[in-house]
């Protein structure tokens, strides 16, 4: 990455420390990339310590809580139901880890899309997150963008190309989006 992009080499030496770390459970990566859809990993965090206050985050426990509860957390209606409906797929088989973890990247992302509440953004967090895939881009997270906006000095999404970007840092786009990260914040990010 460093000899493909001068720009992406500066991040990288300036963001040396830290590294992505796997999620081991891919029913958690799930739940937190919902609670983290167009949230600030702030708010996200907030809502994400409320929720384990309630309950440890397992499938039965959450099915067990009041939609109530769960927004009184800071669960919209709709997170609400999206995180009650993956628990419940879970519990009845219809979410089956194993087999989705072994299709390739495209075919997860087909796969975990159908899904109600995920959308391509989860899918590419559950892809980062938990199974470490090597060469995934979000092209949709804000915070990528904006990163890419400072680093490149762009005005706005209008101004660059994600193609080029996936071009130039394959087959790590993975590493490149974890360095533009870092580079806007020094949290390590996990779902």
């Amino acid at each position: 990455l460093s000899l493909k992009d001068p720009i992406l080499d500066k991040i990288i030496k300036k963001n040396f420390s830290g590294m992505l770390t796997k999620s081991p459970d891919p029913f958690l990566t799930l739940v937190h990339s919902i609670i983290g859809q167009q949230l600030s990993i702030k708010a996200a965090n907030s809502i994400e310590k409320k929720l384990k206050d309630l309950c440890d985050l397992n499938p039965k426990l959450i099915l067990k809580k009041s939609d109530e509860s769960l927004k009184e957390c800071g669960l919209s209606k709709m997170k609400t139901q999206y995180i009650k409906g993956i628990s419940s797929m879970f519990i009845s088989g219809e979410l089956d880890f194993k087999n989705i973890n072994q299709l390739n990247d495209k075919e997860i992302i087909n796969e975990l899309t159908k899904i109600k509440g995920v959308g391509l953004w989860t899918a590419h967090m559950y892809l980062i997150f938990h199974l470490n895939r090597p060469n995934v881009l979000p092209v949709g997270d804000v915070g990528l963008i904006n990163s890419i906006k400072l680093s490149y000095n762009k005005n706005s999404k209008k101004e660059f190309n994600f193609d080029e970007f996936k071009k130039m840092w394959s087959p790590w786009c993975t590493v490149a989006s974890w360095y533009l990260w870092r580079n806007i914040d020094n949290t390590d990010v996990s779902y």
